[in-house]
């Protein structure tokens, strides 16, 4: 669902002020009888941690955009994800990939980790991720100010969780210092939390998360409740945060929590052919029964908030394809 103030745009606006933007790159001449049929093309996909959500969806859409576009082969990279997945796709050593909302708005300004503005655009905006303070239910841990001297998983370096981790600890009144930090992967944190060498970590991650799930299966858990905190990180760094629950069924929790929420791009290079943006885009809506059989119950994109990517400009391959009449 849109955020409520995006709603308040037209999408002819939007759609109207995209166009306006610098041209890519574009394929000239005749590609052939249809838009499927794409010249020799070797797509890299940078995902994300195994057992996250970007790992299975980018997975999942790596197969189904190879057997739906002839001439396209397709690979993935798994990697930290957010930032080091925008380093990738500006200097192109992947193709595609997938972005935390505030990590892309910081590499197009070149704020946060990012000491340069880098050159992505965006696909398309995708599902919410929701950020997770995970803890065993035993814990007597009820707020981040709790885990001051303790052992706490913030991600992994070139991670977006990190980066989300470390504004949380902040806007709670808790140094980057004043907790006993490792920089782990999710799964490696997971791990930790279960043999106790961890009291606490950090993930950002659409819902349900496969690592996280899968640790409830095995000890019982808790989510810390960080919804206090949604209105300082907004003031503090931007609208791209907002309020999420995560549903006590999501990974069986006692009670349903509120948390930060933060928005996910499909991002590109500025320059990667129009006809290959649009066909990939096309296919990220069009084949989304085919997506969700490979990978069941990843949250997929929305046709009526995908081209809300402020302050990232839309592809104009992906704008050509949201202006396309539906019925």
């Amino acid at each position: 669902m849109p955020d409520p103030a995006l709603a308040r745009v037209s999408r002819r606006t939007v759609l109207t002020a995209a166009l306006g933007a610098p041209a890519a790159a574009t394929l000239t001449g005749c590609l052939g009888p249809s838009w499927e049929e794409l010249p020799a093309t070797r797509l890299t996909i940078a995902t994300g941690n195994p057992g996250g959500v970007f790992d299975r969806y980018g997975e999942a859409l790596a197969d189904v955009l190879e057997r739906r576009l002839e001439g396209v082969t397709t690979r993935t990279r798994t990697t930290n994800a957010s930032v080091e997945n925008l380093q990738q796709v500006a200097d192109r050593t992947s193709d595609l990939g997938f972005s935390l909302g505030d990590a892309a708005s910081d590499a197009v300004r070149g704020t946060g980790e990012f000491d340069a503005p880098v050159e992505v655009a965006a696909l398309a905006r995708t599902y919410d991720s929701f950020v997770h303070l995970v803890i065993r239910a035993a814990s007597p841990f009820t707020e981040v100010t709790d885990l001051r001297g303790r052992r706490v998983g913030l991600g992994a370096r070139g991670s977006g969780t990190r980066v989300i981790a470390q504004r949380t600890l902040t806007e709670a009144g808790v140094t980057v210092s004043g907790v006993e930090s490792t920089a782990d992967t999710l799964q490696e944190s997971a791990d930790a939390l279960r043999e106790g060498d961890l009291d606490a970590f950090f993930f950002v991650s659409g819902l349900p998360n496969t690592a996280v799930k899968e640790l409830s299966e095995e000890i019982d858990i808790r989510l810390v409740d960080l919804g206090g905190l949604v209105g300082s990180m907004t003031s503090s760094y931007g609208t791209e945060y907002t309020a999420g629950p995560v549903p006590a069924s999501t990974y069986d929790l006692a009670n349903a929590v509120d948390t930060v929420s933060v928005k996910n791009y499909v991002v590109v290079h500025p320059d990667m052919e129009e006809e290959l943006a649009y066909a990939v885009t096309r296919v990220m809506f069009e084949e989304q029964t085919a997506v969700d059989r490979i990978a069941p119950g990843v949250r997929q994109p929305n046709i009526g908030a995908a081209i809300f990517t402020s302050p990232l400009d839309l592809h104009p391959g992906a704008v050509r394809y949201f202006r396309e009449p539906r019925g």
